[in-house]
This record gives C-alpha cells, structure tokens and sequence, in this order.
C-alpha cells in the first residue's frame, strides 16, 4: 500500500508542478500568437484572453505519464474491465486518445469548427481508442456479457465516451468551474479505483487532478488564460475513459451497482448537460447551438456572484464523490436509495434556479 501511495502521489504532485510552470508559458506563447478569446455576443469577459491552457493540462499529463512509464514499468494495473490490460498500452492509449481529443479542440479554438465536424471527429477520435483496446486483448461487456445485447457494449462506449467529452466542453462556460470540477471528478476516482486495487487508473486520474489543479489558480476567476476546447476535450475523454475502466465494487458485491458510481463522480457536467438540453428544448432553440443557460451562468441569474456559483457547484460535486465513495459498502437496494436521492437532490437544484429565475422575471416586470 505504502508503494501505491507514492505512486499516486508522484503522478499527483508532479502534473501539478508541471501544470504551474507549463501554464504561464502557454499563456505567453497565446499571447505572442494572437491565439485568444474575445469578448463578444455570449463572451462576458472583459478582454482579450489566451487559449492555449489546455496544451499546458495536456502535456502536463502527458508528461506525467511517460515518467510513470519509464519508471515503474510493472506498476499494477489490478482488474481492468474484467479484461487485464497492461500498464504500458494503457499508458500509451490515454497519451495517444487524449492527444486526438485535444487537437480536436485546439482546431476547434484555431479555425472555430462546426458543431456537425467537431462531433465527427471527436467520434472518430473515441472510436480509434477503441480500436486499439480491442487490439490491445482487452473487451468490454458493461453487464452485457453472454446476453443477446452483448454487442451493444462496444456503441455505448463510443457514445459515452463523446457524450461524456460534450457534458464537460459544455460545462467549460465560466472561469475555474470545468477545471475545478474535473480535479474532484479525478480526484474521487483516485481514491475509489486505489482501495479496490486498480493503481494503474488510479495513478492516471491522480495525474489529470494534479494538472487541473496547476491550471486553477490561472483560470480560477478572474482567469488570466482559458483552457479552450482543447482542455475541455481532453478532460472530459478522460473522465470518459476512467469512468468505463474504474473497478468500483470489491470482489464478491453486487457488480451492477459498479454503475452508479461514475455517474455519481459526474454529477455536476451530467446535470448541466441534461438541463441544457431541457432548456433548449423548451423554448425551441437548436440543441448544438451555443447560450448564457447553464448551471453557473442560471445561477448567477438569481442572484449568486461569479465566485459563489462557482464554489457551490464545487460543494455539489464534493458531495455526489462522498456519495459514489459509500457504494461499494452498500448492499444493492442501499446504493438505489442512495441513488434516488442524489437524484432527488439534483431534482431539487434544477427547481430551485426555475424557480429563481421566474421571480427574477416577475420582478423586473413590475
């Protein structure tokens, strides 16, 4: 145990000292390249800012993983979707896909893509990762094994593999908050795939905490640089990729409840996603189109400051990690409760700011 923490420990403080020398660089690089963001129609930021913060996120991963590689080359990598997967294609798999994401994104920053393209490639992006997991010997079932649906399990990863990657791209829409968010994401499936063994995910989200963590304090609002597409890109692929490999449930508990752990992890860009999606719905405007309607922004709405949203949207994410911790203890008909109220509870939120805004409305109709 004492050899695993200093694992997870090296890939956590080295992408974060990584992240905070890489960042400042990056930033001047934008600077000197012109590649920034403008304010402008939904960009509520004052000035100019630099975009090439997620290539600081990503190398500082990257890197990580590549001294993880070269030093511990037999490090565990405990059970892996059912399927062993050594440390090394695993390693190199997270480099390789989470280096087509983020170019996916940094095109996406440079020529502005179209929603319609950027889908494409970042399919296709999900699905070359894919493709060399299977090479690799590995397979996954997702509960499906030996059923008659057994064949979905492959399309389902694709589409929550790009659907994840989107949850979190949209979720990047005010200084700190996908960043922030990620570190407690990574952080929580840290900590639940290294008690049931699997160090070898374990040390890769330890890694994208600490480079999200490194990026903060230069994003955190006011943010000096954003982490573009590109970052949001990369976190929200791996995020997709821990979820589907993470172990969440010891040997002998009831494997089904494995699912709600990752959900749980992803409450927060899951919840954004679905009352975007809601809203948009709704009031008849196009499902891919860009707006001011998610969480923080909505939250800010009623009332809240830039910082306080953020903070609470924070808290929310703690809790649902808190949550997801508990469940492999729990017997199957505890974790469905558990899972009923964390429901409830987002249930709870999403009226609370419907509620807040058509007061707001009232009001400044008086």
């Amino acid at each position: 145990m004492a050899d695993s923490l200093l694992h997870i420990l090296f890939a956590f403080i080295g992408a974060l000292v990584l992240s905070l020398s890489l960042t400042p660089l990056a930033r001047r690089i934008a600077l000197r390249t012109n590649l920034v963001d403008r304010p402008g129609d939904r960009k509520k930021h004052l000035m100019a800012t630099p975009l090439l913060g997620g290539v600081a996120v990503y190398l500082s991963f990257a890197l990580t993983i590549t001294a993880g590689l070269l030093f511990w080359k037999g490090l565990p990598e405990g059970t892996i979707a059912d399927t062993p997967l050594d440390w090394q294609s695993l390693g190199f798999m997270m480099i390789g896909g989470g280096f087509l994401m983020a170019l996916t994104g940094l095109l996406d920053d440079i020529l502005e893509l179209s929603p319609r393209t950027k889908l494409i490639l970042q399919s296709l992006s999900a699905v070359a990762v894919g493709v060399y997991f299977v090479v690799k010997g590995a397979q996954l079932n997702l509960f499906l094994s030996g059923g008659p649906l057994a064949w979905l399990a492959a399309p389902i990863t694709i589409f929550w593999l790009v659907g994840i990657t989107n949850s979190v791209n949209l979720l990047d829409h005010a200084d700190g908050l996908a960043a922030g968010i990620a570190a407690i994401a990574t952080a929580f499936f840290t900590v639940i795939n290294l008690l049931a063994g699997n160090e070898a995910v374990a040390f890769l989200c330890a890694a994208l905490s600490g480079a999200c963590c490194g990026f903060l304090p230069y994003n955190f609002n006011p943010a000096s640089i954003f982490m573009g597409d590109c970052g949001s890109n990369l976190l929200g692929f791996v995020l997709g990729v821990t979820a589907v490999l993470g172990v969440y449930t010891p040997d002998g508990s009831i494997r089904e409840i494995a699912i709600f752990s990752p959900l749980l992890v992803l409450a927060v860009p899951l919840l954004d996603t679905i009352l975007v999606l809601i809203y948009r719905k709704r009031h008849h405007v196009p499902l891919l189109s860009g707006d001011r309607n998610h969480l923080a922004h909505r939250l800010m709405r009623i009332g809240l400051s830039h910082r306080e949203a953020i903070i609470l949207l924070y808290a929310i994410g703690l809790l649902m990690g808190f949550l997801a911790l508990l469940l492999p203890t729990l017997r199957l008909y505890q974790a469905m409760l558990v899972f009923a109220h964390a429901a409830g509870f987002s249930v709870i939120i999403a009226l609370f700011i419907s509620n807040g805004e058509k007061r707001n409305r009232t009001d400044d109709d008086k």
